[in-house]
């Protein structure tokens, strides 16, 4: 449900009237703090996705030191498995993690309610404690599987960018992400949202990214421009591809799909856009018939990033948390070549 909006701005009035679209205002409260780590002045990613999914385990009906410790648990498995930055669900379904004057209280991660404290403000704390950098997680129009979730009338460009400035001014995250989902409102309407965006985050020192999947043609197809996103400065600080699959693939396990998809996403790269290889951690030695690789060997990600590597790619974000906080012996295999093979 929508809230009541009690006062507005003239900024946000006049940004109102010039997109016609509805826009909220809201509070200026901070819980930045100004301590930056060692970690976050790094160039090189070696990240881990905490998602929406994962995080209903330790939000839904927790309290504050509940999620707190959990959180706080992951953040040292990560750091100890040598990885320097998490990016945290935030807002997944046209709803919100964290108190929002735009956005009500997340379903899927706490049943709607107010949880009696701040889980942004305090993972924030939390990451950079464990000397990792912390980026907020979103999907902008809380669109997946075909619709819209949560508040349809959300959806809009000017709350999207209202909600990421209400992010960058009262949070020292490090950056706005977003997934791959985009509804099919044409390319034109999205790339102006995700200028937008990058502009705001821009103007606080704030990298902006995209995680698309790994699949160009169906990026394109869904409205996720990616070649203009990859041959055009001021839409992007980076791009992590979702590239989720081995380089023994096929029903022969023969086709080089992982190497393959690295390449063609280099070759878009006309802009020179940092990037990173979204790897799938969470495969490692699952049983696919079409893509054997995984339960054949042990070190896919490895060969992956090493790749990536002589590619010019800058590192690397692995799906997902639960896969390094409880792996199997072949997730565990996987993480401890892909570490040994460093960068």
């Amino acid at each position: 449900m929508k809230k009541l909006i009690k006062y507005i701005t003239l900024p946000a009035l006049i940004l109102s009237l010039m997109i016609n679209a509805p826009v909220y205002c809201f509070a200026a409260t901070s819980h930045k703090t100004s301590k930056k780590t060692s970690s976050q002045e790094t160039t090189e990613m070696r990240g881990v996705w905490l998602s929406f999914i994962d995080q209903q385990k330790y939000l839904k009906g927790k309290n504050k030191n509940n999620y707190d410790n959990a959180f706080d648990s992951i953040c040292k498995k990560a750091a100890g498995k040598g990885l320097n930055t998490i990016f945290v669900h935030v807002r997944s379904h046209n709803d919100a993690i964290y108190p929002s004057t735009v956005y009500p209280w997340s379903k899927q991660m706490l049943d709607g309610k107010d949880p009696g404290f701040d889980p942004l403000s305090d993972m924030v704390s939390i990451a950079h404690k464990n000397g990792l950098e912390i980026h907020a997680w979103i999907n902008p129009y809380g669109y997946r599987n075909g619709s819209y979730c949560g508040d349809a009338s959300l959806a809009t460009e000017a709350n999207i960018a209202a909600g990421v400035n209400e992010i960058l001014n009262g949070y020292d995250v490090d950056g706005i992400h977003f997934d791959d989902y985009f509804p099919p409102i044409g390319a034109s309407a999205i790339n102006s949202m995700v200028s937008r965006v990058h502009g705001l985050c821009s103007e606080q020192g704030k990298k902006f990214g995209i995680a698309p999947q790994g699949n160009i043609d169906n990026c394109l197809a869904a409205g996720a421009d990616v070649k203009t996103w990859l041959s055009s400065p001021g839409y992007l600080d980076y791009i992590a591809p979702q590239i989720y699959w081995t380089d023994y693939y096929g029903k022969s396990g023969t086709v080089t799909m992982s190497s393959d998809r690295l390449s063609a996403w280099k070759s878009l790269n006309k802009a020179g856009i940092p990037m990173y290889v979204g790897m799938a951690l969470y495969w490692a030695g699952s049983q696919s018939k079409s893509d054997p690789g995984w339960a054949r060997y042990t070190d896919n990600l490895m060969r992956q990033q090493q790749k990536a590597v002589k590619l010019g790619y800058k590192g690397y974000i692995l799906y997902n948390t639960e896969a390094i906080m409880d792996p199997t012996p072949a997730m565990e295999t996987e993480l401890n070549n892909l570490r040994k093979a460093g960068m």
